[in-house]
C-alpha cells in the first residue's frame, strides 16, 4: 500500500526546488522561439535538464533530431506514465501557443515525479514531440509516434496546455486535413494581350468564393470549419498570373465527415479551373483526429485542480463548449488513454496565437501557470501509479471507446 496524499506532498516540495530552473528554461525558450522541426536550443534545454536530474535520454530520438525520450524508472515495475513536451513556436508571433510553457510544463512534473521513484512503482517518461504546429518535415510528430508504436508500452499519457482565462479539465479537439490546390494558367500581358492569358489568380478566387458559398450547407453538428489563405497570386501586377496556390485547412468533430469536406473544396477548385480556362493539382495532408475523451482522467485532474486550489470551468459549461482547435495529442488518445487540460493563463484577455499571448507566457501570470501545470501533472502521475484500480477505470473506459 501507498499513502499516496503524502506522496503528492512530497512530489509538490520537489516541484518547488526545482521551479527556478524551468521558469528560467520557459523564459529563454519563449524569448528565442524556434519554428517546428528546428527546435535545437529549445530541445538541447530540455534534455539538458532532464540528464541533470537523472533521466536516461535518447536524443535524437524516432528519427527526428529534435525529438527526446527520456526515462526514469521506479522500484519495481508497474505503470507507465507519458508525459509528452512541445517546444515549438508559430511563425510570427513566437510562442503564441505557450508551447515555451507546455514543454517545461512536462520536463518539470517528470523531474518532480522522478525524485519519488524509489518509492513508486513502474515508470514515468517524458517525450518531446516536435511540431506540433505542422511546420517542416516533423509536422505533427505525434501521429507517427501513435502509428508506429512510441505508446505500446505506456499505459497513460497527458500534456498540459496554457490559454487565456480560466482553466479546463479538458475539451473536444477537431479532427483536421489540410488541401494544398496548384492552379496553373498562361502567362500575358496583362492590358495589351490579357486575351491570350489564362489566370491562375481568378482561379483561385472563384474556388475560394466557391467554398464560400457552401458554408450554408455545412453540417451545424459536426462543428465543421474550412479556411484557407492564398500563399502565391502572381509577380506582378502587369502580368496575367500563371501559377496561383491556395491552402486550406477542413475541420470537423466528426472524423468521417472530412473527406466530404475536402471532396468539397477540390470540386470547387475543379469547377473553378474549368471556368477560368486553369488546370488545378491538389494534395492533402495525413491529417489530425478527434481525441477520445476519457471520464476518469478528467475527474483525476479535476481533483489535482482542487487539491491545488486552482480556479477551473465547470466541466458541465466546458462539455457543450464547440470545439475551437486540433491538435496532434488527439491522435494520441485513439492508442493508449490521455488528456489535455488547459491550463488559464490569467492576464488581460488576448487570443491565442497572437504575439500578446506570447508576452503574457514571460509574465507572473505565465509562472503561475508553470507552476499549475507542472504540480497537476506530477500529482496525477503518482495516483496513476499508486492506484491500480484508477488506472483499471481509466484503461476500462479507454477500451469501451476504442471500439
Amino acid at each position: 500500500m501507498y499513502d499516496t496524499s503524502k506522496l503528492k506532498t512530497s512530489v509538490q516540495t520537489e516541484a518547488d526546488k526545482i521551479f527556478d530552473e524551468l521558469k528560467k528554461a520557459k523564459d529563454v525558450i519563449g524569448k528565442n522561439p524556434e519554428l517546428g522541426s528546428e527546435e535545437e536550443k529549445s530541445s538541447e534545454i530540455l534534455v539538458t535538464l532532464l540528464k541533470k536530474h537523472g533521466f536516461e535520454v535518447e536524443y535524437p530520438f524516432f528519427g527526428m533530431h529534435t525529438a527526446f525520450k527520456a526515462v526514469k524508472k521506479g522500484k519495481k515495475s508497474g505503470p507507465v506514465v507519458a508525459i509528452l513536451a512541445e517546444y515549438d513556436a508559430l511563425p510570427g508571433v513566437g510562442h503564441g501557443c505557450g508551447h515555451n510553457i507546455i514543454g517545461t510544463s512536462g520536463v518539470g512534473a517528470g523531474i518532480a515525479v522522478g525524485k519519488l521513484m524509489d518509492e513508486l512503482p513502474g515508470e514515468v517518461w517524458v517525450i518531446g514531440t516536435p511540431a506540433e504546429e505542422g511546420h517542416g518535415p516533423y509536422g505533427g510528430s505525434k501521429v507517427r509516434m501513435a502509428e508506429q508504436g512510441v505508446f505500446k508500452d505506456v499505459d497513460v499519457s497527458y500534456m498540459i496546455h496554457p490559454m487565456p482565462g480560466v482553466s479546463s479539465v479538458s475539451g473536444n479537439f477537431l479532427a483536421v486535413t489540410g488541401v494544398k490546390l496548384v492552379f496553373s494558367g498562361k502567362t500575358a500581358h496583362a492590358a495589351a494581350d490579357a486575351h491570350n492569358g489564362q489566370n491562375a489568380l481568378n482561379a483561385a478566387m472563384v474556388t475560394y468564393m466557391a467554398i464560400h458559398a457552401n458554408r450554408q450547407q455545412l453540417r451545424r453538428d459536426a462543428n465543421a470549419v474550412v479556411h484557407g489563405i492564398v500563399t502565391e497570386g502572381g509577380l506582378a501586377s502587369n502580368i496575367i498570373p500563371d501559377r496561383a496556390v491556395l491552402q486550406f485547412g477542413v475541420r470537423s468533430s466528426d472524423d468521417t465527415y472530412i473527406p466530404e469536406l475536402v471532396e468539397m473544396v477540390v470540386n470547387s477548385a475543379k469547377g473553378a479551373a474549368l471556368a477560368t480556362g486553369c488546370t488545378v493539382e491538389y494534395t492533402t495532408s495525413t491529417g489530425l483526429k478527434s481525441n477520445i475523451l476519457n471520464k476518469n482522467l478528467e475527474n483525476l485532474f479535476q481533483r489535482m485542480f482542487e487539491e491545488l486550489d486552482h480556479e477551473y470551468m465547470d466541466p458541465v459549461k466546458a462539455a457543450i463548449l464547440p470545439p475551437g482547435g486540433s491538435t496532434d495529442f488527439a491522435d494520441v488518445t485513439h492508442v493508449v488513454p490521455g488528456i489535455h487540460p488547459m491550463i488559464g493563463i490569467k492576464t488581460t484577455p488576448v487570443p491565442l496565437h497572437s504575439k500578446p499571448f506570447a508576452d503574457a507566457t514571460l509574465t507572473p501570470a505565465g509562472d503561475d501557470g508553470l507552476e499549475v501545470g507542472i504540480k497537476c501533472l506530477a500529482m496525477a502521475t503518482v495516483e496513476v501509479m499508486t492506484k491500480p484500480d484508477l488506472l483499471k477505470e481509466i484503461k476500462d473506459e479507454f477500451e469501451s471507446k476504442r471500439l
